[in-house]
């Protein structure tokens, strides 16, 4: 009996520990709906007040079968939102849908959402050819932007700033990469929290080169930021020829998984020392080394010009490391932007303020 007990507990502690690294891990692409629609109005509609629903901004409302785009709160009260709606984009918005408040805000593609342009390109890959979307710009010569979505997102999440970078006549390559929807999944159908996925932003890079880019900007939302920083440390091509990268652009980014997976274990009322043994679980379970990925280590030889967007709000990504990032960079490399809203929420806050931070660091580094 006295040797069961801590055999039992070890076991425990470690079945926790897989569960969460399991949770870190996990390949995710469904769709979820977590509100109900409590009425519609003339041009408007009623939602639970939630945080999401009450939120100043540029938002998607979105269903099953359709997409609408809203606009300001105009009334509610202790339990209910009232916004107005822009336009409804697909489908029928009718009291009782379940929804929910879509940040990408746009759906489709680029023709469809925006009205721009786009060729839908493949990229070659270790894994295979790779699906993206290419916004030409007015000349292939040129400094292409690539955009680089989040853990479990898709491309639609680049939505948000190709306005700005097509107004500027850039191309821009909006790519999926291992375990999307429509690409290649890796061998073990795990997401590697970018440890692995980074050399599809390398291959991404080199296609663009191919094509006669003379230049590239990395934009990474979330995971895609790590991403963004691994390639700039760990492909070749960029090591010889740093210069290439033009500017990185981060919007949220993971600058530490280790702080990150903290806060993620404390949302989920985990004591520390679980949370320990889900990131050394972590680590064996896929080969990672976290400490790789505290990228404020590596700040202090920064030399490629960085816009970095942070939300307040963050309920996801850790964003200490963040300030830590851009106080250890050389002076002026990093320009740092914190903003209302939660993860990745920069541009919905204030579309106009974050379109001309982008549109004047594009300029600069083109």
């Amino acid at each position: 009996m006295f040797l069961t007990l801590p055999v039992l507990a070890c076991a425990s502690i470690g079945g926790i520990g897989w569960h969460f690294s399991g949770v870190a891990t996990e390949v995710a692409h469904g769709d979820e709906y977590p509100l109900t629609v409590l009425e519609v109005g003339s041009g408007t509609v009623t939602l639970p007040r939630e945080p999401e629903t009450a939120r100043p901004g540029t938002w998607g409302l979105v269903w099953k079968d359709g997409r609408a785009l809203l606009g300001p709160v105009v009334g509610g009260d202790a339990s209910k939102v009232v916004r107005k709606v822009t336009s409804v984009v697909q489908g029928r918005l009718a009291k009782g849908l379940a929804v929910d408040v879509d940040h990408w805000v746009y759906g489709g593609d680029p023709k469809r959402a925006l009205g721009i342009d786009f060729q839908d390109v493949k990229y070659a890959s270790e894994l295979g050819p790779m699906p993206a979307w290419l916004l030409p710009g007015k000349s292939p010569k040129s400094t292409w932007v690539i955009g680089v979505h989040g853990r479990n997102a898709d491309k639609a999440e680049t939505f948000r700033v190709m306005r700005t970078v097509h107004g500027l006549g850039l191309p821009m390559l909006s790519i999926a990469y291992r375990n999307d929807v429509g690409a290649p999944a890796s061998s073990d159908g795990k997401n590697h929290l970018g440890d692995t996925e980074w050399q599809d932003v390398a291959s991404a890079v080199s296609y663009a080169r191919s094509q006669g880019a003379t230049g590239v900007v990395l934009h990474g939302w979330s995971m895609g930021g790590a991403m963004v920083m691994t390639t700039l440390r760990r492909d070749a091509y960029l090591r010889a020829h740093p210069a290439f990268v033009r500017g990185m652009v981060l919007d949220s980014p993971v600058m530490d998984w280790g702080a990150t997976l903290d806060k993620q274990g404390d949302a989920r009322d985990l004591p520390r020392f679980l949370t320990f043994v889900a990131k050394q679980t972590l680590e064996q379970r896929i080969g990672i080394d976290l400490e790789s990925f505290d990228q404020p280590r590596h700040a202090a030889r920064l030399t490629t010009p960085t816009l970095m967007f942070t939300t307040n709000d963050d309920e996801t990504v850790a964003n200490a490391p963040a300030y830590a990032f851009a106080m250890a960079a050389p002076p002026g490399m990093v320009t740092h932007i914190p903003t209302a809203g939660d993860h990745t929420d920069s541009w919905n806050v204030d579309p106009a303020a974050y379109e001309r931070a982008l549109a004047a660091f594009l300029t600069k580094v083109r």
